[in-house]
């Protein structure tokens, strides 16, 4: 199956969001998650000191910036080419809320100085955003999609 240029985006973004997920369980797993206690900045910063625990968490966010663009352009060609009628639409405009929800909460995982229940919250919705995403992508990869 040859893919066209939005089913291309649409895995692109599916992709970068797992990657996110893991880059997240990183921070976690390294304590590094309070190694940036400010948010949007790093240490005051825009670009920090480097550490170990910092370049992980840094790398983090940073990706997030790339995740956001891929899920913005997802959603606009989606509603560009499929318009709102299709679900493939609806499924682009849901991760796209779904991950303004997920950088709230990223910046409260921050503020709280990662409270367990904020940590879980952050994970299980990003959990929802990477499901959106998926079914954006699969649901474009269907035969008949334009239609649907």
């Amino acid at each position: 199956m040859k893919l066209g240029a939005f089913q291309r985006v649409s895995l692109s973004t599916t992709v970068a969001i797992y990657l996110l997920i893991v880059l997240g369980g990183i921070v976690t797993s390294t304590g590094s998650q309070l190694a940036c206690p400010d948010w949007p900045l790093c240490n005051g910063q825009i670009i920090p000191t480097f550490t170990p625990q910092v370049v992980i968490e840094y790398t983090h966010r940073l990706w997030t910036l790339v995740v956001t663009a891929l899920v913005i352009a997802t959603a606009v060609f989606a509603w560009r080419r499929y318009h709102w009628s299709n679900r493939i639409t609806k499924f682009a405009t849901l991760t796209l809320v779904l991950l303004w929800g997920q950088v709230i909460l990223g910046m409260a995982t921050v503020d709280s100085g990662a409270l367990p229940s904020v940590v879980t919250s952050h994970l299980a919705l990003a959990t929802l955003v990477f499901a959106s995403a998926l079914m954006t992508s699969v649901t474009s990869m269907q035969p008949l999609a334009r239609s649907a």
